[in-house]
C-alpha cells in the first residue's frame, strides 16, 4: 500500500510544525498539547481517556518528534505523554509482557555458557556464535546488546544491530542491514564502484554520521544474509569509516558480532544481481550456478552463504556454539532433532518413534511452508464459527526525539499503521472470536509458563473496566494511577506502554478483552500489548512502538513465522513441499514428542539428508557443531 498522502508536505515542513507545538497541564493524569500554525490547519484529537471516547485508530506523534503524522482522516492525532512524573523501576529489565498478578517478566536467568560468551563479546573480539534451535541464542544477543550499550556510554561507543529481514530486526531492537545502510531494494542494482563513489561522498548525512560512528556492529539471522550482501557491506563501510579512502580492516574496523543458525533457513533468492555490474543473474538449468550477461562469475549456488563471503575469514571471528537447549528436555528427543539439523540419517527406531500414529495430538498448530496454505486453513477454520467477530487496530507510534537520522521511520500506510512496523509479529489488524484457537506473541508469565508460543482458545470476551487496565510501576512513587486491579507493566517505558493501551482500547468500536484458556489449564485476560523498540545512542531514545492484542489465530502457521516460538502442540504434514531446513525448523518448535503429530509419508523426514555439505564442511572446519555425521559420505562432494 501506498504512504498516506500529504506525507511529503509534512516532512517539508516539520521543522515549522515543531516550534509550534506547545505543551500545557491538564487536570488528568497526563499532559496534552496543541499546535498553532498559520500553514496547517489539522485539528488536534486528544487521546480518550474514558470508554466513552471518539472510536478511531491511526498513528500517534510525540510532542518533541519534529514531525506531524497526519493519518487518514487527515486528523493529527498526537501522543498525549505521562505527565505525572513517573519514571520506570530503573532495576527492571524492560520487558514486552506483563504477569496477570504483576509478575516481573525480566529476560531469563543467564546459564554459565551464555555468560561466558558475553564476557567474551564484551572483550571487543569479533565473534561468531551458533547453536541449535532452542540454546538462547537470541537471550545471549540481547543481553549482549544492554552489556556492550552500557560499556557504550562509558566508551563512547556506538552498537548497531541489523537483521536481514524486517521481522527479525524488530525482534532485536534493531534496523534491517538495508536501512542501516541507506540503501533500497534498487541498490542491488548498482554496480559496485558505484556503490565505492556513494560510500566516499554520496551518501546522505545520516547515513553517514551512522555509520562513522559505529564502533560495534550485531548480525542476526546470519544464515539468511547472501554473500555480496555481507561483502557490499564491508565495502562501503571501509570506505565511510575513513573518510572515502579504504580501511584495511574489515568493515573498517568496527568490532563484529554474528550470530544464526546456518543449519536453519538460508538466503532467500540469493546473487539476485551481479556484485560486479549489477546486471540481473539467471540460474542454470542444473541450479548450481547463477550466470551474468556481461560474464562476470559464475557465481556458485554453493557460494551464497554468508561465511563464503571474502570479508567472513577477513574478520578473524572467535566461533563459539551454545550446546545446551532450554527447550526441550528429552534426551532421545533431542538426539533425533539434532539429527535432522545436521542432516543425519535417522534410524529405523527413530523414524517410527517420530511417526507413532498412535499419538493423538488435540487443539496443535498446523505448520506450513507458505502463507497461502496457512491463509487457506485459518480462513476455514474461522468461518466455521458462528459468533461475534471483534476486529482490533493496531496503534503505532514513533516518538522520534531529536534523532533526525531516523525521520524515514515516519512513512505510514492509509490505515495510520507505520510500513517500519509492517513486519511486527503484532497484527496490524486483529480479528477474534469466541472459539478461536489462538497462540500467544509474547512472554506474559514465565512462570506460569505463559509464553511467546503459548496455544489456547477464546472462550469470552470480558468488559473494558477502567480500574483493571494494566498499570505502570515505579519503584520510587508506586504505581502511576489509582488503578486498583490491574496487571501491572515493569521496565523502561513503562509510562509509555500504560498510555498507549489507554489510548489503543479507547479507539476500539467494541471495548472488550479476549479471555483465554490455554493448554495447561490456565485462564487469563489477554490485555493489548504495547511493543516499544529503541533506537539511538543517547537519551532521550528514539521510540517505535506499537499497541495491539498479543494473539494470532492458532490453527496454522507458517514455519517463518514459528521461529522463535516455543509451542506444546504441533502437527507437521510431510506431505507438502519443504525447503531445506525446514523439516528441522518446524519439528525443533514443540517441548516434547508428546505435542507432534507428523502427518504424511516417513520419506518426508529424508528432505535434508546429508544437511547442506557446504554447511557441514563449514561447521567441520570451524569445529561448531556437535555429533557431525562421519566425514566420509562428504569426501566425494566438491566445493
Amino acid at each position: 500500500m501506498a504512504p498516506a498522502r500529504h506525507q511529503e508536505d509534512v516532512g517539508r515542513n516539520g521543522e515549522h510544525f515543531a516550534s509550534s507545538i506547545a505543551a500545557y497541564e491538564s487536570d488528568t493524569d497526563y499532559s496534552c498539547i496543541s499546535i498553532d500554525s498559520d500553514d496547517f490547519d489539522f485539528p488536534v484529537v486528544e487521546a480518550p481517556s474514558s470508554i466513552e471516547a471518539q472510536n478511531g485508530a491511526g498513528v500517534t506523534a510525540s510532542i518533541d518528534a519534529q514531525r506531524v503524522l497526519p493519518p487518514a482522516d487527515e486528523q493529527v492525532q498526537l501522543l498525549q505523554t505521562a505527565g505525572n512524573g513517573v519514571q520506570p523501576h530503573a532495576n527492571q529489565g524492560d520487558s514486552s509482557a506483563r504477569g496477570e498478578e504483576g509478575v516481573d517478566n525480566a529476560e531469563p536467568e543467564l546459564c554459565q555458557e551464555q555468560r561466558e560468551l558475553i564476557d567474551l563479546i564484551a572483550s571487543g573480539r569479533n565473534v561468531f556464535f551458533t547453536g541449535s534451535a532452542g540454546c538462547g541464542k537470541s537471550t545471549v544477543l540481547k543481553a549482549a546488546v544492554r552489556k556492550l550499550q552500557e560499556m557504550g556510554k562509558e566508551l563512547g561507543k556506538e552498537v548497531h544491530v541489523v537483521a536481514p529481514t524486517g521481522r527479525a530486526a524488530l525482534e532485536v531492537d534493531g534496523m534491517t542491514a538495508f536501512n542501516y545502510m541507506g540503501w533500497n531494494v534498487d541498490t542491488l542494482k548498482d554496480p559496485i564502484e558505484k556503490l565505492r563513489t556513494w560510500a566516499r561522498g554520496r551518501t546522505r548525512k545520516n547515513t553517514r554520521h551512522r555509520l562513522q560512528r559505529t564502533e560495534v556492529l550485531i548480525i542476526d539471522e546470519i544464515s539468511m544474509m547472501e554473500n555480496h550482501h555481507l561483502q557490499r557491506m564491508n565495502i562501503c563501510m571501509k570506505q565511510i569509516k575513513q573518510g572515502g579512502h579504504p580501511a584495511p580492516a574489515p568493515f573498517g574496523g568496527v568490532q563484529v558480532i554474528v550470530t544464526g543458525d546456518f543449519c536453519q533457513l538460508p538466503p532467500v533468492k540469493p546473487f539476485q544481481h551481479c556484485i560486479e555490474c549489477g546486471k540481473e543473474m539467471k540460474q542454470d538449468d542444473f541450479e548450481t550456478e547463477y550466470n551474468c550477461p556481461k560474464n562476470h562469475g559464475p557465481f556458485k549456488e554453493c557460494d551464497k552463504w554468508a561465511f563464503r563471503s571474502r570479508v567472513w575469514e577477513e574478520c578473524n571471528f572467535i566461533y563459539v556454539e551454545l550446546k545446551q537447549i532450554h527447550r526441550q528436555n528429552d534426551e532421545k528427543f533431542l538426539k533425533m532433532l539434532q539429527k535432522c539439523r545436521l542432516g543425519i540419517p535417522l534410524s529405523m527406531d527413530e523414524t517410527i518413534t517420530l511417526m507413532d500414529p498412535r499419538r493423538h495430538v488435540t487443539d496443535a498448530t498446523r505448520l506450513f511452508p507458505t502463507t497461502k496454505e496457512v491463509s487457506r486453513v485459518n480462513k476455514m477454520e474461522l468461518e466455521k464459527l458462528k459468533t461475534k467477530e471483534f476486529t482490533y487496530q493496531a496503534l503505532d507510534g514513533f516518538n522520534l526525539n531529536y534523532h533526525k537520522e531516523l525521520d524515514d521511520l515516519w512513512k505510514h500506510f492509509k490505515d495510520g499503521t507505520l510500513e517500519a512496523l509492517e513486519d511486527h509479529r503484532l497484527e496490524r489488524q486483529a480479528q477474534l472470536r469466541i472459539g478461536m484457537r489462538v497462540v500467544l506473541q509474547v512472554n506474559l508469565d514465565h512462570r506460569a509458563k505463559l509464553c511467546n508460543g503459548s496455544q489456547g482458545t477464546i472462550f469470552d470476551f470480558e468488559k473494558y473496566d477502567h480500574a483493571k487496565l494494566p498499570r505502570a510501576w515505579s519503584g520510587r512513587t508506586g504505581f502511576s494511577g489509582l488503578h486498583a486491579e490491574g496487571p501491572t507493566i515493569y521496565g523502561e517505558n513503562a509510562a509509555l506502554r500504560e498510555q498507549q493501551v489507554k489510548s489503543f482500547i479507547s479507539r476500539q468500536k467494541d471495548k472488550v478483552w479476549p479471555r483465554v484458556r490455554f493448554h495447561n489449564g490456565l485462564e487469563r485476560t489477554i490485555y493489548a500489548e504495547c511493543m516499544v523498540t529503541s533506537f539511538g545512542h543517547y537519551k532521550p531514545y528514539a521510540l517505535l512502538y506499537r499497541t495491539q492484542i498479543p494473539l494470532v489465530a492458532g490453527w496454522a502457521m507458517t514455519i517463518h513465522r514459528s521461529q522463535g516460538m516455543t509451542l506444546d502442540r504441533v502437527i507437521v504434514d510431510l506431505s507438502k513441499a519443504f525447503e531445506e531446513a525446514q523439516v528441522y525448523v518446524a519439528l525443533s518448535r514443540v517441548r516434547s514428542l508428546a505435542g507432534l503429530k507428523i502427518n504424511g509419508s516417513s520419506g518426508g523426514l529424508s528432505v535434508g539428508h546429508g544437511g547442506n555439505a557446504d554447511v557441514i564442511r563449514f561447521l567441520r572446519e570451524k569445529s561448531i557443531a556437535s555429533d557431525l555425521p562421519p566425514l566420509e559420505p562428504y569426501d566425494h562432494l566438491s566445493s
